[in-house]
Formats: structure tokens, sequence, C-alpha cells
């Protein structure tokens, strides 16, 4: 490796990237006393992160305890083991389970990021130790009026995420908003959240009431902002820097030239992995080929593949390469294509069941996101269930929605004529535009209706979990998950595998620190978030999975570089 030189500026601590894992890395180094300067490589601030739904799956977190007294770490173990079987990697878990309290603790007492407890089960609340409480917490809301001219430097929700030109909207506020006269609560709630939004528009290019992701980002910047650590935008990763067998900086992409920022105590990757990187998901995800993904555009592998090139390692010892969720595509005449995650906001709902290319069912439609793709992998050898088909009743369009069709509001013809919805009169006709056996549909649906009106799904057990009940429609019975599906016209959504985050990368130990091929620590170099195979080991325990680790290992690799065992036997200059 030739030496580095060209040297632009020297810091204590250099994070590349600028989701919840870097912000992560940056603020508690800070705190720490180091000098911080995080890269990033596009105009805004949030990654993957500021999209999402913001849930941080973090057992012990005070949150959690001060909600649900019962649901302890210990408790989490045995559900996490259960879950991984021979896949766990003991020295993470035992990481991870000790320091998410530690984390999330640190935060709240030394920032303003602030979490609240989320109920939401774990996706396998069934399971040994599996609880129907949760381990999930999420960023309280924040005033986005506060960051000043940060707000235009965070990444905004998808456009399709939000309504009235900009307005962010929580999941257990969406039925007030669409019925505001259904009680002299819905019309005061709703009469707050949009003079709000109104109020914020004369000002502003989008509401500033921020929530879930896009909140949990606002309140890292604003922390950020208010120790004065920098964030250079639009200064993408090129190369690490390695002295001496130490990584000492990275080469980076700032105005069209290469420069080098020379880092004391190291360099953490958090660049966001390889989901938009063809060549390493060919490479580390070749039995899961796949076209859409919902993270970040700029997660082409950039961290990634700057480890691999001084001699980082590949952990390969995970169960799945990403986390996954159905999606549908709607390719608009104008030639844009806008992306729809199917999460739980229809599948979850009594009234939809999902076939495959024999015109029958393959899996509960109402389990988790994560799940429902891997039944699709699992059944679609043979190409039957990729892409799969989502169907529903008109009653059930206009009461929850499906897809981008937004209950009771949304026009239907636009969506139809541009194939995004299939729409057909009878089951034998929707059969037919879509391909799929008459008899086969007919009979599934037959079959679904039944157990609906029993409240019994026979082929899947639909309703039987906690997952499913939460995600259903209480006011539906005897199911909460199941209705029949039987008021004409038909629709069908077609959807497609796609991830929200990858679950393989470099090889870490339990500080964050990168490893070798022979499982020894590169000195000065760290990773987390999806730069690394996660500590889940590619399952999907409850809300979460991603960000809290992402969290958890942040902050334990911040604690490491802030201690004596980071500190360079020898000056970097």
């Amino acid at each position: 490796m030739k030496e580095c030189d060209s040297l632009q500026e020297q810091v204590d601590v250099l994070v590349v990237g600028s989701g919840a894992a870097g912000l992560t890395a940056a603020l508690v180094a800070s705190i720490e006393g180091l000098d911080v300067l995080v890269v990033e490589k596009s105009a805004h601030a949030g990654g993957t992160t500021a999209t999402s739904g913001g849930s941080l799956w973090v057992p012990g977190a005070a949150a959690v305890l001060d909600a649900t007294p019962d649901v302890d770490s210990q408790r989490a173990r045995s559900y996490l083991q259960h879950e991984f079987g021979t896949w766990v990697r003991p020295d993470l878990l035992d990481a991870f389970l000790e320091a998410s309290p530690l984390a999330i603790d640190y935060l709240s007492r030394n920032s303003e990021v602030k979490f609240a407890y989320a109920v939401n089960p774990d996706y396998h609340a069934e399971a040994p130790f599996g609880s129907a409480t949760g381990h999930a917490i999420t960023a309280v809301p924040f005033d986005g009026r506060l960051l000043g001219e940060d707000f235009a430097r965070l990444k905004p929700p998808r456009r399709v995420f939000m309504v009235l030109g900009g307005m962010m909207v929580g999941r257990r506020e969406i039925p007030i908003l669409v019925r505001p006269f259904a009680s002299p609560r819905a019309f005061l709630r709703t009469l707050g959240i949009v003079g709000r939004h109104a109020r914020d528009r004369l000002r502003y290019p989008r509401g500033t009431r921020l929530l879930i992701g896009n909140a949990l980002v606002a309140r890292y910047l604003y922390s950020l902002r208010r120790r004065h650590v920098r964030i250079a935008y639009e200064t993408p990763l090129v190369d690490l820097c390695r002295q001496h067998g130490r990584v000492v900086g990275a080469y980076v992409d700032r105005a069209g030239q290469r420069v080098l920022i020379k880092a004391r105590r190291g360099v953490v990757l958090a660049a966001g992995g390889i989901a938009h990187s063809q060549t390493l998901r060919t490479t580390l995800m070749p039995e899961h080929p796949h076209q859409y993904s919902m993270a970040d555009e700029g997660d082409t592998g950039d961290g990634v593949n700057a480890a691999l090139k001084i001699g980082a390692a590949v952990d390969r010892s995970v169960s799945n390469p990403a986390y996954w969720s159905p999606a549908s595509i709607w390719r608009k005449r104008n030639g844009e294509e806008i992306l729809w995650i199917h999460g739980h906001m229809d599948r979850g709902k009594p009234g939809l069941l999902a076939v495959d290319a024999s015109g029958r069912r393959f899996v509960n439609e109402a389990d988790s996101y994560h799940d429902f793709v891997l039944a699709m992998f699992r059944n679609g050898g043979g190409g039957r269930a990729i892409p799969a088909h989502l169907i529903c009743d008109h009653r059930f369009l206009r009461k929850y929605g499906f897809g981008l069709v937004r209950p009771l509001i949304s026009r239907i013809s636009p969506f139809v004529r541009d194939g995004y919805v299939t729409r057909a009169r009878t089951i034998e006709s929707l059969a037919d535009r879509l391909g799929v056996d008459r008899t086969a549909l007919r009979d599934t649906i037959a079959t679904y209706n039944n157990d609906a009106r029993t409240g019994v799904d026979s082929l899947f057990g639909r309703g039987s979990r906690a997952l499913n009940r939460f995600n259903g429609d209480p006011d539906v019975r005897p199911n909460p998950c199941m209705h029949p599906v039987d008021r004409p016209p038909y629709y069908a959504i077609t959807v497609w595998p796609c991830t929200i985050g990858t679950t393989i990368g470099l090889a870490t130990d339990k500080d964050s620190r990168v490893l070798d091929d022979a499982g020894v620590p590169i000195d000065g170099l760290y990773a987390c978030g999806n730069d690394v195979s996660s500590m889940m080991r590619g399952f999907y325990p409850g809300p979460g999975a991603t960000l809290g680790p992402a969290v958890v290992f942040a902050y334990r690799a911040a604690r490491h570089l802030a201690s004596d065992a980071a500190r360079p036997i020898a000056p970097s200059d």
C-alpha cells in the first residue's frame, strides 16, 4: 500500500455516512471529547433511516422497561437464541444485549435524541420467550423548525408517504384524518394537524412536524449542530488510507478533487451497505436475485469496497443476506416509476389475500413483510410466487386503501389505466387478466371466504398470531384479520421482493472493529449499520431489527474509539 499524502485536514474520528449508525458514532465520539467529521455522499443527511419507520429493537431500554417491566434482556436473549439457532454469534449477541440499554440511556442523557416506547409485538411473539408487547422504541416527534438552515439538509420522506404537499402522518392518525367528522375528537385532532401544516407551508417546502425516521435523524442533526460537529455533504468516500498496518484516514471526493482526511483515532464506515451495488449483490447474494430496493440510492457499497481493498473480510455466516418487503411498482405514463412497500397497512387488514402464479395462497398474508418475502423465495423456485398478486374487493380498497391507492380519497382509474391496479367485475375475469388459473383462483377465494366467516384460517393460521391481530381491524369479527372478499369489482396488485436493507457485509468484532481474513482487527477501522453483517444474522425478530443494532454497535465503536485502546502507538502524521 503506497504512503498516504496530499493531506487536506486532520480530525480524531472520520465517519463515513449519515444514517442512524454514522450519526450515532459521530455524536457519541463528540460527547466523549473527540474532534469528529462526518462525510456524506449525497446533499442530504439521513440515508435510509430518514425514510424508514424509525423503530429500534433494543431490549432493556428504559422506555421499554417502564412500559413493560416483564420484558427484560434475559427473555430477549432466550428469544433471540431460539430465533437464530445455530446461526448465533455469541460475542455479538452478548455485546448487543449488554449495550442496548446503555446506548439509549447515554443518548437520552447527553443529547436531544429522545425515545418513547412503541407498542409493537415481536414478529414471532408466539415463539418461546417472544413478547406480544415487544422491545421497540421510536424517536419522539420533533419540530423541524428548530433545525434552522439544517432543515433543508434533512432528507425528506418519500413523497408518496406524505399528504397535502409534504405532511407526515402517523400510522394511528390515518383513520382519524380520513374520517375527520367521525367524532369531535377526530375533528379537533385533524384541525390541529392540518392547521399546523398549513402554517408550515407559508415558510417551508414541506411540513416541519417530523415523525418516525425523519424525527430520529432530525434529533441527531440538532444534537450534532449544538456540539459543532461538521457534516461535509456531497463528499463520497474514495479509498481508505493505511500506513504501517493502521488505517489513518480516507480519501474522499471533494468537488471533483481527491483529497485526504486523516483520522488520529480511526475511521468509522457507516455508508449504508450494498443494496444498490449490482456487483456486490451478485457476489454476496447470488441465491436472492432481485431488482428493487427501498434503501437509499447512495448505498452502492462504498464502505464495503474500500475495506475489501485493504484486506477486510466479509462475514458470510448469515441465514439471509437482506431484510425484505413485498413491493409494487407504479409505472406512470410520463415514465416515472414509484415504488411502494406493502408493510402492514394493507396486507395486515381483513379482506386481502395473496396468490402465486397458480392462483393459490402460499403464505399468511398478515405475517411480517420479511417473512412474506421469504415465503415468496421458498415458493418461487419455479417462478410461482415471484411475482405474487395481492387481491381485494371494492369494500376493502375504499376502507383501508390498497398500495398507492389511498382509502376514500384516491381516484382508482389512473392506477388502473397505468396498469398498477388490475380491476375486474368477476373473479374469473380477474384471473384471466392476471394470467392465473380461473378454477384455482375461484376455489382459493371461496375457501378464504368460508374461513373468514368461521374465523379460522384453515391453511395458514392468519389471525392466530399477536402480530396479525395487532395489524388487523378489531371491529371485524370473529377474526380481525379476515373478511370475505365478495364485493365487486375485484382488484389486484402485483408485488416483487424488495430489500429494505442488507444484512451481509464486513466482519466485525464486538466493538465494531473491522476484521481481516485471519479474524484480526484492522487497527483504526470500524464499521456499523448495513456495512457489516448484522448480529441478527439475517433474522427479523421484531420492528427495528436494523436500526437497533446499528445504533448500539455505533455506540460501542465510538466508546472504543474514545478509549485508550484506540490511541495510535505513534502519531499518524
